[in-house]
């Protein structure tokens, strides 16, 4: 029995429910173009080639926040949440939003929709937002419980001699080593940065406030620690073949825009 969420017509075909009477492309893409990793990409190859034009479709109640950015490292690490990167050779950029209030819950039958077209599987609105925001712009995000984390501040470093494992979302605990990027909160690491989330501030049924990240790795840095832990995530996938820095703050206002 498979269990589907969302608001369904009794005698309504089921292809077309969960959005699998949709076109599917299925693209080959080498190593050296992770330009071409996300709907936008392709649309964009496809059109320099003279065939239409690139256009991102509007979010259904989109409330039209507008988003400001700030590049002083010093203000950045003032805030509901300061940000603070101690290793920059290994993550250029870090863009954080606190959303607050949020109510967990099913996405829209459309977003559902269009993430089982592309292969992804609906979880809630936050993780939704972000897997399809990775999909439609090819910039990975990820989503913390903000009550899961330790006091006011993100800390982006390697790994220090006392940490020599953590447990991601998967329930998996991993073995450190000293190169390896981790997003810390003011007392523990909370992801590994570029590949998986930490389970224990992991987005459930229950949350309430949201640390929303959207971050630029070196490449290098999360080829390596991805074949050091022996696995290999969406977000590794793309951050591995270079993500598009001038995208960032694109992909945090389409999110955003997404989960409120």
């Amino acid at each position: 029995i498979l269990e589907i969420q969302g608001e369904f017509t009794a005698g309504e075909s089921f292809v077309e429910a969960i959005g699998l009477d949709d076109a599917t492309m299925d693209v080959e893409i080498t190593a050296n173009r992770g330009d071409l990793l996300s709907h936008a990409g392709v649309a964009r190859e496809v059109a320099s080639e003279g065939e239409g034009r690139v256009e991102l479709s509007e979010i259904e109640g989109d409330p039209g926040i507008e988003l400001s950015f700030e590049r002083d490292a010093q203000e950045a690490r003032r805030g509901p949440v300061g940000v603070r990167i101690d290793d920059a050779d290994l993550c250029l950029r870090y863009l954080g939003a606190v959303i607050r209030s949020v109510k967990i819950g099913p996405s829209p039958a459309w977003l559902q929709q269009r993430l089982r077209g592309a292969g992804a599987r609906p979880i809630n609105n936050v993780v939704d937002a972000t897997n399809f925001v990775m999909l439609e712009l090819g910039q990975p995000l990820h989503a913390f419980d903000l009550n899961g984390l330790a006091g006011t501040s993100i800390v982006v470093r390697r790994v220090r001699e006392d940490e020599r494992s953590f447990t991601t979302l998967d329930g998996e605990k991993r073995k450190l080593t000293s190169d390896m990027l981790m997003i810390c909160d003011a007392e523990r690491p909370v992801a590994i940065g570029g590949v998986m989330g930490g389970l224990d501030s992991e987005v459930e049924d229950d949350t309430v406030d949201i640390l929303l990240e959207c971050a630029l790795f070196d490449p290098k840095s999360i080829r390596s620690t991805r074949k050091a832990l022996v696995m290999s995530t969406d977000a590794s996938y793309r951050f591995e073949r270079g993500v598009d820095p001038e995208g960032m703050e694109l992909a945090m206002s389409r999110a955003v825009a997404l989960i409120v």
